[in-house]
């Protein structure tokens, strides 16, 4: 084996058994993506030379996506690699999304990723390399983006369960290596067609700044490495920012506009990307932020300010508190009576908790075991007195003096005690049946969808 064959593959012992011990991980699943091109073909190779030094279960997937006339030839190449390295392998079709409106390179990476990420495995294995990182910078800076998107892809991203072992390692290092081995691979027709950006940035602008800028790919993948450095920084910044901020408790988590607003333009932006970022929302583009922290600090009323930032999410404001808000559907009819449950799941998919605590609550076995409670929508016209000595108030005046945005006022549950309200989560009790201090009182507490 040649020294550089040696090398491949002595660093990615070194790497899994380091990102094994880690991670703890005994024996893990590990699943390549494999396209039948080149790097993922040395990936593939590479890791089966390797698992008598080191313990791990090996499988393989193939997206075919069906964009080629030739997609059904290489799902074929696949299976019969994998057959003779005796490593099992499932082919998943797709269909991709060409009207999508963000092109077939983004829509055919959506479809293969959620493919991918739907496998039970440890972690997914994925043959990017030094060259790939330094594309992707290029092609984040063309597209103006910030710190994170610079960063480019990290080699271990946990929370994904993605793995990229080859990220510090020169295409030319997996073209030399395939060669010793007298590897076989697919090319894919699209890859040379500099009408995609990528392919652009690989045959025209890499090779351009080759000529004046020896090893460009390698300094171009460290610059993304001290972007991923800084991004971590700013990370921390918004983690210390969210704390003092965002009620992590609430659904999506609420921010204090009060706390916000002290801090500085650019830590509004960094708080505002990850809170969005933490609720899996793409990152938003400089004027849908700039349109976002308007809003915020408008002076208009609270109900004018909604924020479109997702397919079904809106950031609202209510109170001196922004919101991330779904869009929600219409209101299923609720009629169920109570069993007994310490949790009931409602058909909005929210959550009623009950609670049975001396002194607390409502009184509700005052009346005698043929009570029941029954859990109903709001239907419009109920009124109700949480304290004596008070006139009975209507439910929007109860509602607007707890504070309840109005988002969540009409899929708040109403609870019943024959034909008597009884309990307004989050809101109060029925003066006439609070519990005494002797008496076994119900509490119950209300959780949207989401939370």
């Amino acid at each position: 084996m040649t020294s550089r064959g040696a090398s491949l593959l002595s660093d990615l012992k070194l790497l899994l058994k380091g990102f094994f011990r880690s991670n703890e991980l005994i024996r893990p699943s590990l699943l390549i993506a494999y396209s039948g091109g080149l790097d993922s073909t040395v990936l593939l190779h590479a890791l089966c030379q390797l698992q008598d030094e080191v313990v791990f279960h090996l499988s393989v997937m193939h997206v075919h996506h069906g964009l080629s006339d030739h997609a059904d030839e290489w799902a074929a190449f696949c299976e019969k690699t994998c057959a003779d390295l005796a490593v099992p392998i499932a082919v998943i079709q797709v269909q991709v999304d060409t009207e999508s409106g963000f092109g077939v390179e983004a829509a055919a990476r959506h479809a293969r990723y959620k493919a991918l990420c739907s496998a039970p495995a440890d972690f997914i294995c994925l043959g990017h390399h030094q060259d790939d990182q330094a594309e992707t910078l290029l092609l984040q800076l063309a597209r103006g983006a910030g710190v994170k998107g610079l960063a480019g892809m990290a080699q271990i991203d946990v929370k994904r369960r993605l793995f990229r072992p080859f990220l510090h390692t020169p295409r030319a290092d997996l073209t030399a290596y395939a060669e010793q081995h007298q590897l076989q691979w697919v090319d894919d027709e699209s890859n040379v067609d500099v009408q995609f950006d990528r392919n652009f940035i690989r045959h025209t602008i890499i090779p351009t700044f080759s000529k004046q800028y020896a090893g460009i790919t390698k300094t171009l993948a460290r610059t993304a490495a001290h972007m991923a450095e800084a991004n971590g920084i700013l990370e921390d910044m918004a983690q210390i920012d969210a704390d003092l901020a965002l009620d992590a408790m609430q659904p999506f988590g609420v921010l204090t506009l009060a706390v916000f607003n002290t801090l500085s333009l650019a830590r509004q932006n960094n708080l505002i990307r990850w809170w969005l970022a933490k609720n899996q929302v793409s990152m938003p583009s400089a004027a849908l932020l700039q349109q976002i922290l308007a809003q915020l600090k408008s002076v208009k009323s609270d109900v004018t300010i909604k924020v479109k930032v997702d397919d079904d999410l809106h950031v609202m404001r209510y109170k001196g508190l922004a919101y991330l808000v779904p869009e929600f559907q219409k209101l299923a009819e609720i009629n169920l009576l109570w069993q007994g449950e310490e949790i009931v799941i409602l058909p909005n998919q929210s959550r009623l908790f009950f609670t049975k605590k001396i002194g607390k609550g409502i009184a509700f076995q005052r009346g005698g075991s043929d009570i029941k409670l029954r859990i109903k929508n709001r239907e419009g016209g109920e009124r109700f007195r949480p304290e004596f000595g008070r006139p009975r108030r209507s439910l929007k005046y109860m509602m607007q003096s707890c504070e309840i945005p109005p988002w969540q006022r009409a899929q708040l549950p109403l609870i019943f005690m024959d034909e008597t309200l009884v309990i307004i989560p989050s809101v109060g009790i029925d003066a006439n049946m609070q519990a005494a201090n002797h008496e076994i009182g119900l509490t119950v507490s209300w959780r949207p969808a989401g939370s």
